[in-house]
């Protein structure tokens, strides 16, 4: 074996290079991460949703005030029709999943009238708008990174590796459960610190 290892040492060095470089990179990731405290805070914001078949009645535009959400509905006209329709998503840390929070359009559309009014669905929650969590984690935009000479030459090309929250070197990818919903153009609403 001693006389294999010498004989091959460029080909042992070539196979054994890669596994480290695994080894090395599971490490980075995966212990801050298991050592840290996973965000405390639910983190509101929105998503575009796409279809072309079924064209949304209003268009929902969403504030917050006083800590509170509010939401304002506009009748999507005829005229310039726009095919997306906003939805409030919530990221939850701890689980690491996202749910939509669904909200009764008719309803909310008929009591703004133009105005914007205190979502029911969020009455209940406040909700910070700073850019860091209280707990001290911040949205992360997506990264694209390119495959290198290799991945150019073998077809590889530019990825995004997402959204994600991060606090130092820990960060918590939000995962797109919903495959029609467009998470490369969510926009940041704010954290629930009181539910």
């Amino acid at each position: 074996m001693k006389n294999f290892i010498k004989e091959n040492l460029v080909l042992v060095i070539g196979l054994a290079l890669p596994l480290l470089l695994i080894v090395l990179f599971f490490v980075a990731t995966v212990i801050p991460k298991s050592m840290g405290t996973p965000p405390q805070y639910e983190m509101l914001f929105t998503a575009n949703r796409y279809d072309y078949q079924n064209p949304p009645d209003y268009l929902l535009e969403f504030a917050v005030k006083n800590q509170q959400l509010t939401v304002k509905a506009q009748k999507n006209d005829n005229k310039d029709r726009n095919y997306n329709s906003k939805r409030l998503m919530a990221y939850d840390g701890k689980t690491e999943t996202v749910r939509e929070i669904v909200i009764d359009i008719a309803k909310t559309a008929e009591a703004t009238t133009g105005n914007e009014v205190v979502l029911a669905e969020t009455k209940n929650m406040s909700i910070d708008t700073s850019s860091i969590s209280p707990d001290g984690y911040i949205l992360d935009g997506p990264s694209y990174g390119g495959s290198g000479l290799m991945g150019g030459v073998f077809g590889g090309g530019y990825r995004s590796s997402g959204f994600r929250l991060k606090k130092g070197s820990v960060g918590y990818q939000i995962p797109n459960t919903q495959q029609n919903y467009y998470y490369n153009q969510m926009q940041f609403v704010g954290w629930v610190i009181r539910k």
